[in-house]
């Protein structure tokens, strides 16, 4: 035991491993709660289909997908693979994170994939599929790289290469911390090798071309949002008050990513280092202006606006962690302290959020249990309820309740829609007996479908009397 305490590198591991176990009991836990809206359409997909789901060509898509995807091959029923899929994330990050402190030797790498597992993720941690996430964890190991000087060797070069390319066509948005993360190489190095800036410069290119030639409605009309003549979020930034309410919400809901942004700045400033101080107040500043240019800032955090200001995570906490934390306090106590209060913290409001995810869940299966209580398949929520317990619910809600239907066997699946999905694109008059609505803008025939864990039988959609109280 003595040993154990006076080796800090042991001590690292072993609070590692907890915390990676930790996780893991919170994805069985919760793994229920952590399939609905995007979550729950991948799964769905990777179910039914019994392959891999990938669109907006972001092929890190498959990286969420693969313990689900092996559960369904060899047959495991669909609660072992919703709690493969709610363990997915997890094993994803503990395997970058044995890469990175293992191989690479990068002990500072493996804590900033613990932050980055915990920080700017509440909601995301209930939907945890995506993409942007997936990309930030092979962006701290292109960080951790780019410090050991591992690219060296051509496997170390090429493997830069194959994260730099993954990391780019993860999401549009990642571009922004990636290209942060190598300029503050350069700017630590002033110098790199001709074969780097060439490759470098090709991996962008080539992405920048095979988007353009690629780019999806769904992406096309995300990029519209840059259009001023009818986007007038921009408009906000011209009243000193929305500053207030962004000020606010920052120090409300990523108050530590800001605490570090601060303190590394203001070590630049007094380590005089002013080009990485202008860096980081470019980037972290200006992804904030940029979100908001398009997006009127919403004062309570959203699954959507999470995701759009995941990458000021690793703009925050990759220089705290590199430059001030290395330097200050990384092998003492308090700065493991630190760690500790940080994680357990952000753990306690992700259980706290939880509670009301749960409750979602218990509504859902009243919902379900009611449904199949009536006989038949199909049927469509109650307006009443819709406007009151289930407000919340999401484009998802009918792949959610023949998910969570299904798992008392193939023959209970019922599919409940919301009522306004019968009202978008005239569903109303395209259902009949014999189809039925995925999701409103999904119409399938009943037998359309992965038998083996799903059954729709043919019938007419029926209303469901009111669950909520």
């Amino acid at each position: 035991m003595a040993g154990f305490f006076a080796d800090p590198n042991r001590r690292f591991q072993w609070a590692a491993h907890a915390f990676y176990a930790v996780m893991a009991i919170l994805a069985v836990v919760f793994y229920q709660e952590r399939l609905e809206a995007d979550a729950a359409y991948y799964f769905f997909h990777v179910v039914d289909s019994e392959n891999f789901r990938i669109e907006h060509q972001r092929y890190i898509l498959g990286a969420s997908q693969i313990l689900p995807w092996l559960g369904v091959k060899i047959g495991l029923s669909l609660k072992a693979l919703m709690i493969l899929q709610s363990l997915n994330p997890v094993f994803w990050f503990y395997g970058l994170f044995l890469f990175t402190t293992r191989v690479l030797r990068d002990q500072t790498g493996g804590i900033a994939l613990i932050l980055v597992h915990v920080l700017g993720v509440l909601h995301m941690h209930f939907c945890p599929m995506y993409e942007i996430w997936y990309g930030l964890a092979l962006l701290v190991v292109v960080r951790s790289q780019l410090w050991m000087n591992r690219f060296q060797k051509p496997w170390e070069f090429a493997l830069l290469l194959v994260l730099m390319i993954t990391v780019l066509f993860s999401h549009p948005l990642l571009f922004i911390p990636l290209l942060f993360v190598l300029l503050l190489d350069l700017f630590e190095k002033w110098l790199l090798h001709w074969k780097q800036i060439i490759a470098i410069v090709a991996v962008f290119v080539l992405w920048y071309v095979l988007k353009k030639l690629m780019l999806t409605e769904y992406e096309s009309g995300k990029m519209s949002m840059l259009d001023t003549t009818w986007n007038k979020a921009y408009e906000n930034l011209l009243h000193p008050s929305y500053y207030w309410k962004l000020t606010k919400f920052f120090f409300n809901w990523y108050t530590v990513p800001v605490v570090m942004m601060l303190l590394t700045l203001g070590f630049y400033i007094l380590r005089r280092a002013r080009v990485k101080a202008i860096l980081l107040m470019a980037f972290f500043f200006g992804h904030i202006l940029l979100v908001n240019f398009t997006h009127e800032n919403d004062p309570t955090l959203t699954l959507y606006f999470e995701r759009m200001y995941m990458p000021l995570i690793p703009i925050a906490v990759l220089p705290f962690l590199y430059d001030l934390f290395t330097q200050v306090a990384l092998r003492n106590w308090v700065g493991g302290i630190l760690i500790v209060l940080i994680v357990s913290w952000r753990l306690v409001r992700m259980v706290d959020v939880g509670q009301d995810y749960k409750a979602k869940t218990a509504n859902r299966a009243r919902v379900i249990d009611l449904a199949q209580k009536q006989g038949g398949s199909k049927f469509v929520l109650n307006s009443a309820d819709f406007n009151s317990c289930f407000r919340y619910a999401e484009w998802s809600f009918p792949m959610e309740t023949m998910l969570f239907s299904s798992l008392n066997g193939p023959e209970k699946t019922v599919n409940v829609l919301l009522p306004e999905d019968l009202d978008t694109e005239n569903n109303r008059a395209k259902v009949n007996t014999t189809n039925f609505l995925l999701r409103r803008w999904d119409l399938r025939r009943n037998e359309a479908i992965n038998k083996n864990y799903f059954k729709i039988a043919s019938g007419e959609y029926q209303v469901l009397p009111a669950v909520c109280r």
